[in-house]
Order: C-alpha cells, then sequence, then structure tokens
C-alpha cells in the first residue's frame, strides 16, 4: 500500500498484529487512506513479514545511534528515519502491545541513544513529527490502552515523533465487526487526514 512523490510527506503506517488481517491492520490502513487524501505519501509495513529479532543490549549503537544488528529492522529504521509522521497499530496482548511490536520498539534503542545520549537529530523532515498509537482490544476493559500507552509514547519520544493522538476501540469479539462499525472507519480516515493537515 505505497504512493510516490518526492514532494509529498511521507506518512509510515506500523502493523503489530500477528494476524495478516486484523482489526488494528484495518483501522491502520483508513487512516492512511485519509492521509492519501490529504495529500501524503504512505508506506504500510507489517511486523509479521519481517525477520527481526529482539534487542541484543549489545551495545553497538552506544556510539553511533544505529542498529548493528543486521536484520529487517534495518529497513524499518530508514523508514522511521525518512517518515514525516508514523503510525503504529498493534491489538492488546495481557494489557500491552503484541510482541511483534514490542520487538520492534526495543530495538528502537538506537533511537534512544541518538536522542538522549548522542543528543542528535534522527531525521530531515521538516516541521513537526507526529505520532498516531492504533489499539483494539476484544474485550471491555478499558484500562489496557492506559497500560500500553506509555509504551507506544517512549517509543515515539525516542524516534523524535511528538505523542499526537490515538485511536482506541473495545470490544471488538463481539458484534458488529469491525469491519462494519461505519462511525470508527469514518474516524479512522478523519484522523489520517488531520494527522497531515493539523
Amino acid at each position: 500500500m505505497t504512493s510516490h512523490s518526492v514532494t509529498q510527506p511521507l506518512v509510515l503506517g506500523v502493523a503489530g498484529s500477528p494476524r495478516a488481517r486484523s482489526n488494528s491492520r484495518l483501522l491502520l490502513e483508513h487512516v492512511l487512506a485519509g492521509a492519501v487524501a490529504a495529500g501524503a505519501e504512505i508506506e504500510l509495513i507489517s511486523l509479521r513479514d519481517l525477520r527481526m529479532g529482539s534487542c541484543l543490549h549489545c551495545g553497538g549503537c552506544d556510539r553511533t545511534g544505529d542498529c548493528v544488528v543486521a536484520d529487517d529492522i534495518l529497513r524499518v529504521h530508514a523508514r522511521l528515519k525518512q517518515a514525516q509522521h508514523l503510525v503504529l497499530a498493534s491489538p492488546i496482548q495481557f494489557a500491552g502491545v503484541s510482541a511483534n511490536a514490542k520487538a520492534m520498539i526495543d530495538r528502537a534503542q538506537a533511537f534512544w541513544v541518538a536522542t538522549y545520549i548522542l543528543k542528535k537529530a534522527v531525521s530531515d523532515a521538516p516541521g513537526e513529527r507526529r505520532g498516531l498509537f492504533i489499539a483494539t482490544c476484544g474485550g471491555g476493559d478499558l484500562r489496557v490502552f492506559e497500560y500500553a500507552k506509555p509504551t507506544a509514547k517512549s517509543f515515539f519520544n525516542s524516534c523524535q515523533f511528538k505523542y499526537w493522538g490515538e485511536l482506541f476501540e473495545s470490544n471488538t469479539d463481539v458484534p458488529p465487526p469491525v469491519s462494519e462499525r461505519a462511525e470508527l472507519l469514518a474516524r479512522a480516515e478523519h484522523l489520517g487526514r488531520e494527522l497531515v493537515c493539523e
């Protein structure tokens, strides 16, 4: 799901669900559709498709702010540096983000080093870089979103994105399916437009 132009801001969507067709990804796709309508370039990365290990805490990024482990996360890091805005989507699993999303976030240790230790910019993207967090859960306990939010915020901050907004949807295990929740899908597209235009 990509659109290309050198003059358009890049909105990077990261799908953290272990499922190919998931509720969180569906909402992400609608956000990205709104971003396209607002004139953005988009790219969607599905973490389930990547060969990506967890952070080794090897200290290899301590001097440069770049990860030294050569796997698919390096492509994600490159796009995080190029993106104007970031949308992270994940199901809630055990009151946190998915294992795929958490592995990617832990691998952002390199960005944390660049931001907080080396004090350097990680991107040449102009203006404010914004982060939007999408999360879904099958049950009705809304507290799980608040438990997961600090992890997303820390990730955004380390990668030098402002935590700009969130889209949370609970009770996805009960009817109607998310694909038939027209008001929710419209809200997702509206957020995508706002993310680019605000």
